[in-house]
């Protein structure tokens, strides 16, 4: 998966109609409240194959910055 990958992802899984971008976050997107983040970790492990799930930080990663950063540690970001 690469960055371009991980906005569509969120976009999707957030069903969001505005461009997401590495200033996107749960403050400037009424969509990303705790049920859109849910199913954005649940679209997330599903696309990297159940990788995701033992990732704690995830669960209070708020922005795609920080997302980026995360996955970009364990390896699952390009």
């Amino acid at each position: 998966m690469n960055e371009k990958e991980l906005f569509q992802l969120i976009k999707k899984a957030l069903k969001i109609k505005t461009k997401v971008d590495i200033k996107s976050n749960a403050s400037n997107l009424d969509e990303w409240d705790s049920i859109g983040h849910l199913l954005l970790l649940s679209k997330l492990d599903q696309k990297l194959k159940g990788k995701t799930s033992k990732i704690s930080e995830l669960a209070t990663a708020n922005s795609v910055k920080k997302l980026l950063g995360i996955l970009k540690k364990n390896k699952l970001l390009k």
